[in-house]
């Protein structure tokens, strides 16, 4: 199937100038079969339409969260599949936001003015005599307000319905065509598109197919220049890892709470100001790892950077992130001041009555000298060579724990949590940075029971030193030394079954 696509996919590229040529010069009465998006339309007309939602700040956030979920992959076997993405995603942002497609219709004006692919309009033009028919996998609701402003006589608009968009988009263009002109009309038109992937059917079906790529066209992703916390972690520098869940949550913040909230009279409460204040820090951070590929792209011969880097480049914005740290921030510090001096949840409410400005300024100050010491680090972290880089990647770690206790405090089995931590991950980055080892790829599952191994070696040695064992018959000390040993069982699991004598060795090479 894959040859014959390739060999298809060679028969029908066309130039530019031979595309023109053919248009200009078709038969009269010749139906042409014109593609939409990034054809005639020098954009995605569907993007653009998710682009236009307002407020774009909400809009954006309901879009990521969809991309997060992926509820096409929900819907019955029948239209399940990416194929439904962009159908789901203007059903339920259109319900979200019914106000779009009234909106939608002067932004339409605009981008038919800007957007029209000017060469293919004036080939057009010089040859009126011919039927001209728009197929696209776009939807007719937004398409027509923009074809509506082109200085086209156009016969046929053929596009996905509203409700019956999926059903469309999976019957695919070729059958929608061909039920609406008949195969008659189908098989002696010109079809003109730059998708091999939706019109191979089409093309094939075709007097003269051409497939072409306008220089001038492009693919622009709804709400590009929108800045949304952690989507370049997850879908750039730490892609297919749910890194969010997995390693931020479970890890970072988790950590957090054991070594910090275990202490507040407010646990809950407590938590839940570190969850703001966990994802206003990762604001702060992720803008090191935007600038870290950027600097890579830039400096290094042989950068490692995720498959959707290119794609996501233009998102990159590092001073949105500031507006989302400090927004996320004011919620987790007033929740963290009203609950630090509250005895019994019952005064709960009457403490956050009577916050003062300097109470939660003071602690907001030293949240702001975190974030700016932590984008200093990485700032020169960046910069300097990858050997160097070694030292300074505890200093990043400790942030992620140790900073925190500028606005929250800790006791002893807490500090030897975090300094397990910061060890568990600096010490398999020595390794990385130092080795090029076939096992490398499983160094952050070591990490796992190495953080278990550290914490029990020091807090063991704090209370063999202080005669203090009280420091592990506590429920605090229990956990902790419970989940750590459940995020690591896997590797502690595989050391025990692999555990044998070493005269098996022998019999193994005397074999």
């Amino acid at each position: 199937m894959s040859q014959i696509l390739n060999s298809e996919k060679y028969n029908f590229r066309r130039s530019v100038a031979e595309t023109i040529k053919l248009i200009e010069t078709a038969p009269d009465n010749t139906p042409i079969i014109l593609d939409f998006d990034e054809t005639l339309f020098l954009r995605n007309s569907t993007e653009e339409y998710l682009n236009s939602l307002q407020p774009r700040l909400i809009g954006a956030v309901l879009l990521a969260l969809m991309s997060f979920l992926k509820p096409w992959n929900w819907l019955p076997s029948s239209i399940r599949g990416e194929r439904s993405r962009d159908w789901v995603r203007v059903v339920v942002t259109t319900l979200f936001f019914p106000w779009t497609p009234l909106l939608w219709q002067r932004r339409a004006q605009q981008l038919a003015h800007s957007h029209t692919n000017a060469m293919l309009v004036q080939a057009l033009n010089k040859n009126l005599n011919s039927q001209l028919i728009l197929a696209t996998q776009g939807f007719d609701f937004i398409v027509r307000p923009i074809c509506k402003h082109l200085p086209l006589p156009i016969n046929k608009i053929i596009a996905c319905r509203f409700w019956q968009g999926s059903t469309d988009r999976n019957r695919g263009k070729y059958l929608r065509v061909t039920s609406v002109l008949g195969e008659d009309v189908v098989t002696r038109a010109i079809a003109v598109t730059d998708s091999i992937d939706d019109d191979a059917p089409l093309l094939s079906s075709v007097s003269l197919p051409c497939l072409v790529t306008w220089p001038t066209a492009q693919y622009i992703p709804a709400m590009a220049d929108i800045y949304i916390p952690l989507l370049y972690t997850e879908r750039v520098k730490l892609s297919g890892q749910h890194y969010f869940f997995k390693v931020i949550v479970a890890e970072d913040l988790l950590f957090l709470i054991l070594g910090t909230s275990w202490l507040s009279n407010h646990p809950i409460l407590h938590a839940t100001s570190l969850l703001f204040l966990m994802v206003s820090f990762w604001c702060i951070y992720e803008i090191g790892y935007m600038e870290n590929d950027l600097i890579a792209e830039k400096f290094e011969k042989d950068p490692a950077l995720s498959e959707n880097y290119q794609r996501y480049k233009k998102r990159i914005n590092l001073w949105q992130p500031w507006f989302w740290a400090i927004i996320l921030a004011i919620p987790g510090i007033i929740l963290l001041e009203s609950i630090k001096v509250t005895p019994s949840i019952v005064d709960l409410g009457f403490q956050f009555s009577q916050l003062n400005r300097v109470s939660v300024l003071t602690p907001m100050g030293f949240w702001l000298c975190l974030l700016i010491a932590l984008r200093a680090s990485y700032w020169i972290y960046n910069r300097i060579d990858k050997k160097t880089r070694l030292w300074l990647y505890p200093v990043l770690q400790a942030y992620k724990c140790f900073g925190f206790l500028c606005i929250t405090v800790t006791n002893l089995v807490g500090s030897m949590l975090f300094v397990s931590q910061v060890l568990s991950r600096w010490l398999p980055y020595i390794i990385y940075r130092y080795s090029r080892t076939e096992w490398l790829d499983n160094m952050k599952n070591i990490g796992q029971l190495l953080r278990w191994v550290l914490f029990a070696f020091m807090l063991a040695a704090v209370v063999v030193g202080t005669q203090n064992p009280s420091l592990l018959i506590n429920w605090q000390a229990a956990i902790v030394f419970s989940y750590c040993l459940f995020r690591g069982r896997r590797q502690f699991w595989e050391i025990v079954s692999n555990a044998h004598p070493i005269w098996q060795d022998a019999w193994e090479r005397d074999k």
